[in-house]
């Protein structure tokens, strides 16, 4: 604790001298009470509680983690700022002194019941406003209101007015000293007081000092245990981030973080809009600094938040490990040489015959250059348990069960249903669509649902940049949908036009689909990654304007260094004398055009994946049979031709889908 003041015996001292109204009432904290953070795999137990699926609760979205953004900020990011710009404060920090009278007036107002109250704060500078409309979409609930903070000593307390900034005059600005009187005080969410209501808002002067209010608690150990002597004040904060990112609200995710003092808290953590975490590129190990935000909470979790590019400097990650389906030139892409482990997705039990009807789902992994079988297969929950849910697949939509490794490498993601093993037509029977992320470990987390957006859709492609967020493709009928759904979310939304689609894949910030429609067939793309509704994907120019193809799995690669794909390979499970097998296609200028099959296949290919090999490409395939094989495709780039070895076959009564090289 930085300073005697900052204790909360003062603040109770003071409410019980001057004010007969009390403290705050306790607040249970009971998890079984918390629908708001999804569960983090890394996570102790204590916090990782599933969000409830009641209708009439927002179960996506922690209740006290909404916070809109900064008022000067648009909602739109735009990548090309930059990202170390240095804090704008310029003053030197101010010692800790005796609570003012201002401060005594915030302490009254947090220390006040809920209700109706009449509360003078004179004298308070604004440190932080947010507007109305925090995202693109414009939505705004309860937990996620306009409104301004407050403060008036650096040691506090601090104050957020969940009144909308706009409806003042003069709108309050980071800097105002201003004035009013609290008519009513709200607690939306656990152990936290807003200011819900005010009268006689004043402003008395503007231009204040914010370096003067700012405090840097890197090192504050009781940052946690004292989390309620932080409350919405004016905080900077150095450190790194020590998990994956998960859902955190809509619009928004959060990841545990570690500073100087509190090096392993699992309630400490970074809340940060998604469309700043991916202007920012930060991802687990990455370091940063936040600026001059408010501190904020959600119950006993303190949430050192920001809301636009702007609060965020000195970010350092760590290199980014690049996925096979990414290739930068090098001639491996992290498997040990000789070792190209692959995983496989093998559907059905091997004693009941394939049909439509839901069966169990198990990856097999082995050794691809030689063919051995790698450990034990994992098996996908058929039951749910411990917060995951079941997922089965049909045992005859070919183009379900489809693998990808993220681009980080350090998770394979797939799609199924929650159905129970036997449900008939299990494609389009109505349960939860939902996403299952595997490490290299085996664990699995199936926690990720989409809700009703899609549940009686075919689920068949899942793909992710590092675990934290997913997009996904359906299909129903003679539509489809891209669906974008953050980690342990309760929800997906669509998010691009409908087409229907067999085959997903990542290249950078694109999305890379494979789809065979009445318009277009081959390779669709987006130009980013699509994170709300209005996104739009759209066939790869070159690509027949026609449903002549049958694509499924894509292997995408960059041979020219440039950071974009020049090179895609395609399985299409139409028969070899008809065009199927793995077509190649490459760019010129800004048209693809395919350059012919490869060679000497044996069969039709539906699954996907690759790497390259010196100038040449080795690729691994799953066969479009009834018996499904996993193949290793060696591909001379000049002739296209391909050395083909059979790595495995399904079992009787089973058959394979997809396939990915094995998370690291």
């Amino acid at each position: 604790m930085q300073g005697s003041a900052r204790s909360l015996a003062w603040v109770m001292s003071f409410v019980v001298a001057c004010s007969a109204r009390g403290n705050d009432p306790p607040v249970p904290t009971d998890a079984s009470t918390r629908t708001d953070t999804p569960a983090a795999t890394d996570v102790p137990a204590a916090t990782d509680t599933p969000a409830a699926t009641d209708a009439s609760t927002r179960t996506d979205t922690p209740a006290a983690t909404d916070t809109p953004v900064a008022m000067d900020v648009p909602a739109a990011i735009d990548a090309t700022m930059p990202i170390d710009r240095p804090a704008p404060v310029d003053v030197p920090v101010a010692m800790d002194v005796p609570m003012s009278g201002t401060s005594q007036q915030i302490a009254a107002v947090r220390a006040t019941p809920i209700g109706t109250a009449s509360l003078r704060v004179e004298g308070a500078v604004v440190t932080y406003t947010v507007p109305a409309t925090l995202r693109g979409d414009g939505m705004v609930s309860a937990t996620d209101p306009a409104g301004f903070f407050v403060q008036a000593d650096r040691s506090g307390p601090a104050l957020f007015v969940a009144v909308d900034p706009a409806t003042l005059s003069p709108a309050p600005v980071p800097g105002d000293r201003v004035s009013f009187t609290v008519t009513r005080i709200s607690s939306p969410t656990p152990a936290t007081h807003w200011a819900a209501e005010i009268g006689g808002f004043v402003r008395t002067a503007s231009g204040a000092s914010l370096g003067a209010l700012l405090q840097d608690v890197s090192g504050a150990s009781d940052l946690v245990t004292g989390l309620l002597n932080y409350e919405h004040e004016l905080i900077t904060l150095t450190a790194t981030i020590t998990n994956d990112f998960g859902a955190g609200g809509v619009g928004f995710l959060q990841a545990s973080i570690a500073t100087a003092a509190l090096p392993a808290d699992p309630l400490l953590r970074l809340r940060i809009p998604i469309d700043v975490r991916t202007a920012l590129g930060l991802r687990n190990g990455c370091r940063f600094t936040i600026n001059a935000t408010p501190m904020w909470r959600y119950d006993v979790t303190a949430q050192a938040s920001v809301w636009n590019v702007r609060d965020v400097s000195g970010v350092t990650c760590p290199s980014p490990v690049v996925d096979a389906g990414t290739d930068t030139g090098r001639t491996d892409t992290g498997t040990p040489a000789g070792d190209d482990r692959v995983w496989v997705l093998r559907v059905g039990d091997g004693v009941t015959p394939l049909s439509g009807a839901a069966v169990p789902v198990n990856i097999e992994a082995y050794n691809g250059s030689t063919g051995t079988p790698v450990g034990s297969p994992i098996a996908l929950p058929t039951v749910g348990s411990a917060g995951n849910q079941p997922l089965t697949l049909s045992g005859t939509a070919g183009a379900e069960g489809t693998l990808f490794r993220s681009l980080d490498g350090r998770w394979v993601t797939l799609g199924g249903y929650t159905h129970a093993v036997g449900t008939p037509g299990a494609s389009g029977a109505q349960a939860q669509r939902v996403i299952a992320r595997i490490n290299a470990a085996g664990v699995v987390d199936t926690r990720t649902v989409l809700g009703a957006t899609v549940d009686r859709s075919a689920m068949r492609a899942v793909v992710s940049v590092d675990g934290s967020e997913f997009w996904s493709i359906h299909s129903g009928g003679s539509t489809g949908d891209v669906v974008y759904t953050p980690f342990g979310a309760t929800q997906g939304t669509a998010v691009t036009n409908r087409e229907v689609f067999r085959g997903l894949s990542l290249f950078g910030q694109q999305l890379l689909a494979a789809g065979s429609n009445p318009t277009a067939s081959g390779v669709y793309a987006t130009a980013s990654l699509p994170r709300a509704p209005g996104g739009f994907i759209a066939p790869l120019p070159g690509f027949p304007p026609a449903m002549t193809l049958s694509p499924y799995g894509i292997a995408a690669f960059d041979r020219d260094g440039n950071g974009a794909a020049d090179v895609l390979f395609l399985g299409d499970d139409r028969a070899l004398l008809s065009g199927g097998g793995v077509q190649c296609w490459r760019l010129s200028g800004s048209t693809w055009s395919s350059v012919g099959n490869v060679t000497n296949l044996t069969n039709p290919i539906r699954g996907l994946t690759g790497r390259t090999s010196g100038a040449n490409y080795v690729l691994y395939a799953v066969t479009g049979e009834t018996r499904a094989r996993v193949q290793r495709i060696e591909v001379d780039a000049a002739t296209l031709t391909g050395t083909v070895t059979t790595v495995a076959t399904a079992p009787l009564n089973t058959t394979y889908r997809g396939v990915a090289f094995a998370p690291r």
